[in-house]
């Protein structure tokens, strides 16, 4: 199973910030499939890249600006069509 393609899976769902990813990996699937917080901001990367994630930069006072990102609807073809394929 591709990280990117479990990022995708948790956008499907709802948009979200690199560190809600990494606790949503921790409370669900950490026990069989463990990502740290780099390989999560580096898939996102890669995604955002290809088109398949939208990033949306949200200004906070007094902190860095806090970037939230949400699939596109690249990105839920791309998930469809791997969920759809056979298994390795």
């Amino acid at each position: 199973m591709s990280l990117e393609f479990a990022i995708l899976g948790f956008l499907n769902y709802l948009p979200l910030s690199g560190y809600d990813l990494k606790k949503r990996f921790d409370k669900s699937i950490r026990h069989f499939w463990p990502a740290d917080q780099s390989q999560i901001y580096q898939s996102l990367g890669r995604l955002t890249e290809r088109g398949l994630v939208d990033v949306e930069e949200i200004a906070q006072t007094g902190r860095p600006n806090r970037k939230v990102y949400h699939i596109a609807e690249a990105g839920r073809a791309a998930l469809r069509a791997w969920l759809a394929g056979p298994l390795p």
